[in-house]
């Protein structure tokens, strides 16, 4: 069993979602204080996993984040195949992918994932938690 099984992610924190979010995958900042969106391009700028799903149009407006900037060991649903040891960073619908050189890298892969939909552990790195 890996070493990292008993590590518990960061503490969440609660913002308000200003669209649906997802469990497991990123979220950015959204355009309102105190808010939050899914991620939506590979260009977005993660700042945190969702850790439940939310979506204002079904009354569920609170979601509450594992900050990005906090490290830690956090779960990632995979968009498709990633290699252990892999970048991470978002796909263009917040799951996890290996990351492209346009991308802010956002963790390491600690396990490997076969496929879409997938979900694995991940190393956040906060050294590159920067908002534009």
């Amino acid at each position: 069993m890996p070493l990292y099984q008993d590590v518990a992610p960061p503490v969440p924190i609660t913002f308000e979602a200003e669209d649906a979010v997802t469990l497991n995958r990123f979220v950015k900042l959204g355009a309102v204080g105190n808010g939050v969106a899914a991620v939506d391009a590979i260009t977005d700028v993660a700042m945190g996993i969702a850790v439940e799903s939310a979506d204002p149009t079904a009354g569920n407006e609170s979601a509450s984040i594992w900050p990005l900037n906090r490290g830690g060991i956090v779960p990632i649903e995979s968009a498709a195949a990633i290699t252990l040891g892999d970048n991470i960073a978002p796909s263009a619908n917040g799951r996890g992918q290996t990351a492209v050189s346009t991308q802010f890298t956002r963790g390491i892969a600690l396990l490997a994932a076969g496929g879409a939909g997938e979900m694995i552990p991940m190393l956040v790195q906060v050294e590159e938690t920067v908002i534009p």
